[in-house]
């Protein structure tokens, strides 16, 4: 097959700034943004920020949309069942605001707002994980109008992206960067309570380990001098990170970023400088140069905290006189004569005409023209600016400069009102019903083995489906005839690596596969593989598991729900728990344990943090690491209560344990004995997340 790229000549990359408030939206506005993003009070990934009410947001987007910048409102946590309520009065109000996009995490978010808000476009946010082409048709044929790409990819890969698809693709191009893929990290769940899929991460990546050393902090990213090679790749939209992050901090970069795309060249004292705003030890240029290693790693020092004192009192006084905004060329005309004041005002196609109080005979000092030129000039501080202004006024009148200010304000408010933002049609109609599928009797029991040649012999004695790891294809070959054996996929695949891993399965006679990235959906369901769905689908909500009804054969359900949450959520299609194993915590593209020490050549290693706790960390494809829990899932003595759920299957996730161990496990779950391991956690299921 012959494959055509498509040259995307982009004139205009987008600049796109955070708003975790109003001073910042102010900030980005008057430094140069095109479009800013900003959250409600619920249901965004910045939870900490104040965010928007109903009436803020409309307020928002009539002053940003006034100054033509657009407004991108984020939806894009992992959402539960019983938020939906919350979600429908959140997109009453987004619908109601006018604004020009939401940002979804959630395919069930994104079906709630395509039926009542049908004309509000959808982007998809990096918490989604898109690294991949079909990643992004997969989303393009769900209806979205641009996707926020994974910020792990190389600027190579980004531009193969841009050029195979008609999607806006987004990326992030300064701020913080996260140790682990979006959207697959539960370290902060997990370990504290605060769940980073739903806007609350305590961000204990950030903390030393037992040594002194940060082997989870990356150092933030700074693109600035790679603009034009993006420019290039055909990238749309260049996004800053910081709903949590001051005005101060939003103004500064954003100017620096606006300088740099009208093509003033970044020197080393504009990076110098915003070091000084916010870095840690520093920038790095990500992963777009597609090296990973020690350089990326940094934290910020007291040294640093003490330049950003001194940093922020001058960018302070530029937020004001920053970049000029495109104003809104206005043009006046104004009649003054005996017993007749008219002022008309036009502005991009608004006309309308002001009627001001009739002039007086003058008794001293009468009015003239160049009175009221100044008056009428006078526009600072508006997203006005004037173009053509007609005046004829009359001799021997008076007319005080207190009535022209109150002609200028008037005539203003009536044009500003012209650009009041149109707001999208909203159905109130109620949702329409997930499909139940209906519970087994009793939920099976299916086994995942990081290393295949764990698992024991007769597996179907205590299991009825085992998943094998597929980065380890020739310890899977012996089982490819057996049709409960199925496959567990990295993440983080290319299409051509998928497509290679694909057919070696498909040739070994493999037939079923765990997907963990929207990515692998389309590919393997053409090979003709039965798809299921894993955890990091962060499935929460019928909505979400509706959106997979033609696609998966069976979803596991995020292990961040509660049981009782789990029991009252509507299940269109089979699902399934965790049970039991070291949960997962990180998928990471930069290699803990080269980083740590020399490499061991896929033997893995482990993270001791400051309390003594030890987190293994196993080596995976393309040295992607995935960090475990310092110890193990165990409900085999509550099996009664997670089979209640109403789940068809409970998956037990093995990672190392001993082949004793592993019997001992089995044995607990399907027979139910007694033993349990040495220490052991319930997880999240009885306490949940916030």
């Amino acid at each position: 097959m012959t494959v055509v790229l498509q040259e995307r000549n982009v004139i205009f990359m987008e600049l796109l700034a955070p708003a975790g408030n109003f001073a910042s939206a102010r900030s980005a506005v008057n430094n140069g943004a095109d479009a800013i993003y900003a959250g409600g009070p619920l249901l965004n990934a910045r939870r900490a920020s104040a965010g928007f009410t109903g009436e803020e947001l409309a307020r928002l987007v009539a002053f940003c949309h006034l100054r033509r910048v657009k407004v991108y409102v984020t939806v894009n946590t992992m959402t539960r069942e019983d938020e939906i309520p919350a979600l429908l009065e959140l997109a009453q109000d987004i619908a109601a605001s006018g604004a020009d996009a939401a940002i979804v995490a959630d395919l069930g978010v994104a079906r709630v707002l395509r039926e009542v808000c049908p004309s509000l476009p959808l982007h998809a946010s990096t918490q989604m994980n898109i690294h991949s082409l079909s990643g992004v048709r997969y989303l393009e044929k769900l209806g979205f109008r641009r996707v926020v790409l994974a910020r792990e990819l190389s600027l190579q890969a980004i531009r193969h992206i841009c050029r195979h698809t008609e999607m806006e693709i987004e990326i992030f191009a300064h701020g913080s960067l996260c140790m682990s893929y979006s959207g697959n990290c539960y370290l902060s769940s997990v370990i504290g309570g605060k769940s980073g899929n739903r806007g609350l991460c305590a961000q204990p990546c950030r903390l030393p380990d037992a040594g002194g050393r940060y082997p989870l902090s990356l150092k933030d990213l700074a693109a600035l001098e790679n603009l034009n090679a993006l420019k290039e790749a055909g990238v749309a939209s260049l996004k800053i990170e910081g709903r949590l992050k001051s005005p101060e901090y939003v103004g500064s970069v954003t100017a620096a970023y606006r300088r740099a795309l009208e093509g003033q060249t970044p020197g080393k004292e504009d990076l110098a400088r915003l070091e000084k705003i916010f870095s840690r030890s520093g920038f790095t240029c990500g992963y777009l140069s597609g090296r990973r290693g020690p350089a990326m790693f940094g934290t910020k020092t007291k040294t640093e905290y003490a330049d950003y004192k001194q940093a922020v009192a001058p960018v302070s006084e530029t937020l004001k006189a920053g970049y000029e905004p495109k104003k809104r060329a206005v043009s006046f005309r104004l009649l003054l004569r005996e017993n007749l004041c008219r002022l008309w005002v036009a502005c991009e196609g608004f006309t309308a005409e002001i009627s001001g109080p009739p002039p007086a005979p003058a008794l001293k000092r009468a009015v003239s023209a160049e009175d009221a030129e100044r008056a009428l000039s006078k526009l600072g501080g508006t997203p006005f600016t004037l173009d053509k202004l007609e005046i004829r006024v009359d001799q021997d009148l008076y007319y005080p400069a207190a009535a022209f200010n109150d002609l200028r304000r008037r005539a203003l408010e009536a044009a500003a009102a012209f650009f009041t933002p149109v707001p999208h049609p909203f159905s109130s109609t109620p949702l329409p019903a997930a499909r139940a599928y209906p519970a087994p009797e009793k939920a099976a029991l299916e086994g995942w083995f990081w290393n295949p040649e764990d698992l024991p012999k007769q597996p179907e004695r205590y299991l009825s489906r085992w998943w094998l790891n597929g980065t380890r294809l020739e310890k899977c070959r012996p089982y490819g005839s057996d049709a409960r054996a199925g496959i567990f996929l990295p993440a983080f695949l290319s299409e051509r690596e998928l497509e290679q891993l694909g057919n070696r399965l498909y040739t070994m006679g493999f037939r079923h596969v765990l997907c963990r990235n929207l990515g692998q959906i389309t590919p393997l369901k053409a090979m003709g593989f039965t798809l299921h769905g894993d955890y990091a689908l962060n499935l929460a909500n019928a909505q979400a598991l509706a959106a997979f009804q033609n696609d998966l054969a069976d979803a596991t359900l995020s292990f961040e729900l509660t049981l009782r949450q789990i029991c009252a959520l509507p299940k269109p299609l089979p699902v399934g728990l965790i049970v039991y194993g070291r949960l997962p915590l990180m998928e990471t593209a930069n290699c803990l344990i080269r980083n740590l020490g020399p490499c061991k050549n896929g033997a893995g290693s482990a993270l001791r943090d400051r309390t003594g706790r030890v987190f293994p960390a196993a080596c995976g494809h393309g040295c992607n690491n995935t960090l475990f829990n310092s110890v193990p899932l165990f409900l085999a003595d509550r099996n009664r209560e997670w089979q209640e759920t109403g789940v068809s299957f409970g998956r037990l996730l093995f990672t190392g344990e001993s082949p004793e161990e592993i019997i001992r496990i089995l044995r607990a779950y399907k027979l139910g004995t007694k033993e349990k391991p040495a220490a052991y956690t319930r997880g999240l299921y009885y306490r949940g997340v916030l």
